[in-house]
């Protein structure tokens, strides 16, 4: 199949993408090198694998630091070649007063603002009173001796094995809801319980992603199996479509992160 029917099966965003995935797939198996990418999402996973398993003679592995991460490094194997080293190194960060808890939010835009890209840093993963972040291992000595502030607070980074990470446990719900579009707008406002013009303005706001992309069109369309998450508000995944109801409404299955 030609390169360019291949890229018929992606959004047009994801082009880019499918391009260095070609390239990774080239140097696996013509120069025979193997090749560790950037930290990818689930997403960018999913592109990647279709991409890669059209060449049969390559081998794949994932892994990002823990069993159910989101953001993982792909390791592109030729065939003999079994290299099993993913270039993880894990990191613990704590405040100097031992009260404070650290977000999501204000340790990626700390990471971001020593110059990071984005797809160097892996999983950040916050906990009570300290915050443990998987990173690129060639940014490990940068980040410890550079990373001093998260926000307003002090932070010791020190580095730590694989087996010290906490894994925060995710609770979720399941919740079967009805919209009469397959809009954005639409299925983040049942999914939110929100009004249909507020999901449209906060979409348009640039709070939303759908599938780690962000998105300002509220009449995007949405399918089975798009993860979506809403800025201040949470994160939902279109589970499953269960038909259409005898008012033209469809009928989903969504789960709520809780």
């Amino acid at each position: 199949m030609a390169k360019e029917e291949w890229f018929h099966h992606f959004r047009p965003e994801e082009k880019v993408l499918a391009e260095r995935v070609l390239d990774w797939s080239i140097l696996a198996e013509e120069r025979y090198q193997s090749v560790l990418t950037p930290f990818l999402n689930p997403r960018e996973q999913r592109v990647a694998q279709m991409l890669i398993n059209r060449h049969s003679d390559l081998a794949i592995t994932t892994d990002g630091g823990y069993e159910g991460a989101e953001r993982q490094r792909m390791r592109i194997n030729p065939p003999y070649v079994e290299d099993a080293d993913h270039g993880l190194i894990y990191l613990d960060l704590e405040p100097a007063e031992r009260d404070r808890d650290l977000r999501h939010p204000d340790v990626l835009g700390s990471l971001l603002g020593l110059g990071l890209k984005r797809d160097k840093l892996g999983d950040i993963l916050p906990l009570q009173g300290r915050c443990q972040v998987i990173v690129a291992v060639e940014l490990g000595d940068f980040i410890v001796s550079q990373l001093q502030r998260i926000g307003r607070h002090s932070v010791t980074v020190n580095r730590i094995d694989r087996g010290e990470l906490t894994i925060p446990t995710i609770s979720t719900e399941t919740a079967s809801v009805s919209v009469a579009s397959l809009r954005l707008d639409a299925v983040l406002a049942e999914g939110f319980r929100l009004s249909r013009s507020r999901a449209s303005a906060i979409i348009k706001n640039g709070q939303a992603q759908i599938n780690w992309k962000s998105t300002e069109n509220p009449a995007e369309t949405v399918a089975e199996g798009d993860m979506i998450s809403l800025r201040g508000f949470g994160r939902i995944q279109v589970w499953e479509k269960l038909g259409v109801s005898k008012k033209g409404r469809f009928l989903l299955n969504l789960i709520r992160y809780l």
